[in-house]
């Protein structure tokens, strides 16, 4: 994996995000509800691949350190990122809940 996909997944997010927000459902499970399940399925990839290239490492075959270290880099913070936009989300439903009381 490399840099340019946490690039695509951080647009996906972006998309999602601004999406569930800005525009109206696109089918009854909603465009955001499916923008977000690729979201995390894209992340678990990538977190899929880090530890396979570890994996991989461990076991002795020809691999670059770099690149072990640029995999687990890039799944770190496509999680991070996936767990602030979780944390927003959050944060907004708690201040809808508070202006409907």
């Amino acid at each position: 994996m490399s840099i340019k996909g946490i690039d695509v997944t951080a647009q996906r997010m972006r998309d999602a995000y601004g999406a569930g927000i800005s525009k109206p459902a696109e089918s009854p499970g909603g465009g955001f509800a499916r923008r977000l399940a690729e979201m995390v399925g894209d992340v678990d990839t990538m977190l899929d691949h880090s530890s396979d290239v570890q994996n991989r490492l461990v076991t002795g075959e020809a691999l670059d350190v770099h690149d072990v270290t640029i995999a687990g880099q890039e799944a770190g913070l496509a999680f991070s990122l996936m767990v602030e936009i979780r944390n927003k989300l959050v944060e907004a439903y708690q201040e809808l809940m508070r202006l409907q009381v």
